[in-house]
Order: C-alpha cells, then sequence, then structure tokens
C-alpha cells in the first residue's frame, strides 16, 4: 500500500475530529417532576421547620399535578467546545458530569476541562506527523503513541462511566463517539504504517 493512501487516510480522520469537537458532545433529557423529587428529597429534614415544610409541601403537590398531566421533559445538547465555559461557570450539570466522566473526578475540575481543546490540536499534530511519516519512521511511532493514549483513554472512561446515580439521563453524543473512533482509527493506520515500513526494510 502507498504510504500516501494511508496519509490521506490520517488526514481525513483528524478532519473528522476537529469537526466532531463542534458536534454534541452529550445529550440530556431530564424530567422536571424527578429533579424536582430528588430536590425535595434531599430537603427533607428541613421539613419540621414551618416554612421549609411549607414550601417542600407546596413543591411536592405541584410536581403531583405535573404527573397528572403526563410530566415535563427538559433536553439540552453540550457541544465539545463549549465544555469549558459551563463547567467553569457552572451552569450545566450536563457538562460538569461529562468532565468527571472524561477526567475522572471532581478534584481541579475548571482548569481540567480547558484539556478537552487539546483533542482537536492533537488532531492537527497527527495529520503533521503523517506527513513527517513519509520519511520519517519516528514521527509514524510518535503518531501511533498519541493517538493510542487518546483513544485508549478516553473509550475506557466512557464504557466504564456510571450514570445511575444522575437525577438526569446522560447519553454521550455522537461528536465525542467520533472523536475517539477517530482517534483509534488512526491508531490501527499507524500500526499498519509501521508494519509496512519494516516489510519494505526487510526486502
Amino acid at each position: 500500500m502507498d504510504k500516501r493512501i494511508l496519509l490521506a487516510l490520517i488526514v481525513v480522520a483528524s478532519a473528522i475530529i476537529v469537526w466532531s469537537f463542534f458536534m454534541p458532545w452529550a445529550n440530556v433529557k431530564a424530567s422536571v417532576t424527578k429533579v424536582a423529587r430528588s430536590l425535595t428529597d434531599k430537603a427533607g429534614p428541613l421539613k419540621d421547620a414551618p416554612l421549609a415544610g411549607k414550601i417542600i409541601g407546596e413543591i411536592r403537590e405541584a410536581t403531583d399535578a405535573l404527573d397528572a398531566f403526563g410530566g415535563i421533559n427538559i433536553k439540552t445538547t453540550v457541544r465539545g467546545y463549549d465544555i469549558p465555559r459551563l463547567v467553569n461557570s457552572k451552569t450545566s450539570k450536563v457538562a460538569l458530569s461529562l468532565a468527571q466522566i472524561l477526567f475522572k473526578g471532581t478534584e481541579g475540575l475548571g482548569l481540567k476541562s480547558y484539556l478537552v481543546y487539546v483533542l482537536p490540536l492533537l488532531a492537527f499534530v497527527s495529520a503533521a506527523l503523517a506527513v513527517m511519516g513519509l520519511k520519517s519512521t519516528q514521527a509514524v511511532i510518535a503518531m501511533l503513541a498519541v493517538s493510542g493514549a487518546v483513544c485508549i483513554g478516553g473509550l475506557y472512561n466512557l464504557y466504564t462511566a456510571d450514570f445511575s446515580n444522575l437525577v438526569i439521563q446522560i447519553v454521550i453524543g455522537k461528536g465525542l463517539w467520533q472523536t475517539m473512533y477517530a482517534y483509534l482509527f488512526i491508531f490501527f493506520v499507524s500500526v499498519a504504517w509501521l508494519i509496512l515500513d519494516k516489510q519494505k526494510r526487510l526486502k
């Protein structure tokens, strides 16, 4: 196989990663009544206070009334490029939950959230390394290491994520899946490239 074909495949995968950064990374469907019940359950210890008890009671009555009409569902989407802003402003439960999944924890989450910008940046790096790989095997090895680290770490975090304790229903969006599988594709192309190089040296 011609190396230029492998180069073209990596450039296409890199373009998909950049494009995916502007696509939905997470979709959420939240039931207003479910969220309201979660809040009133957490406020349970306050129900003995006269004012708080009255407010909790009114919220529960309103929640029951909404249930009678079938409830209200709220749908929203978070895109890759918007995660740091939403995480640092703490305005999106979806972005916060997604960031916790990607980075496995909450410590320093605000600063860690900016690491999502590294994903499209590494796509450009991968494309540049592929161009260099036409003459340098070391560049292909570097591309393999970068793409392997991203896809293995990212896919592991996504497949082991636990959404069961969330009040809202989060579904990982197409953009994030495309990003991780595009890096996985680059990883496999890098392996094929190194095998091709080795075969040529042995001839």
